[in-house]
C-alpha cells in the first residue's frame, strides 16, 4: 500500500519537474542525447526525492501515513550518505533488472524480486538494499493515530 501511494506522490514530482524542464529548455522529447540528459535529470530528481526524505529522520507522506521510518542498524535516523548508499543500492538491485527486461528480456524481471524476497529469509526481515546498506524499515509507535 505504502509503495503505490509512494508512487502517486513520485508521479507528481516526475511531472512538476519534467515540465519544468521541458518549458525550460524547449525540449520535445526528442532521440538522442537531449533524452539521455532529460533521464539523467529525472534521475538525480526521484534520487534527491528520496535521499531528502530518508535522511536526518525526515519521512515522506506515504511513510508519515503508514506509520514508517527508516533507520539504521543502531536504530538511529539516516545520515545524507547513508540515505544515497540505500538510494544508489535500490537504483541498482530493484531497477536495473526491470530496465534490463525492458532492453533485453522479460526473464530479468525475476531478479526484481530477489531484494524483497530476501526479507522472508533474512533475520531481521530487511531486504537485500537494507542489509547492504545498514538500514532497517521499522514501524513507528509514536505516530499519532
Amino acid at each position: 500500500m505504502g509503495a503505490v501511494y509512494e508512487a502517486v506522490i513520485l508521479f507528481g514530482v516526475v511531472i512538476f519537474f519534467g515540465y519544468g524542464y521541458s518549458a525550460l529548455l524547449q525540449y520535445r522529447g526528442d532521440a538522442g542525447p537531449a533524452r539521455w540528459f532529460f533521464q539523467g535529470f529525472l534521475f538525480l530528481v526521484i534520487s534527491a526525492y528520496f535521499i531528502g526524505f530518508w535522511s536526518e529522520g525526515r519521512r515522506s507522506l506515504p511513510m508519515k501515513t503508514v506509520a514508517l521510518r527508516l533507520v539504521d542498524s543502531q536504530g538511529r535516523p539516516l545520515t545524507v550518505r547513508q540515505a544515497a548508499i540505500r538510494c544508489g543500492l535500490v537504483w541498482i538491485l530493484v531497477l536495473a533488472p526491470a530496465a534490463l527486461a525492458y532492453a533485453l528480456s522479460p526473464a530479468w524481471l525475476m531478479l526484481w524480486a530477489v531484494s524483497f524476497a530476501w526479507a522472508v529469509f533474512s533475520p531481521r526481515h530487511q531486504t537485500l538494499h537494507d542489509q547492504l546498506s545498514g538500514t532497517r524499515l521499522i514501524i513507528d509507535n509514536q505516530a499519532a493515530p
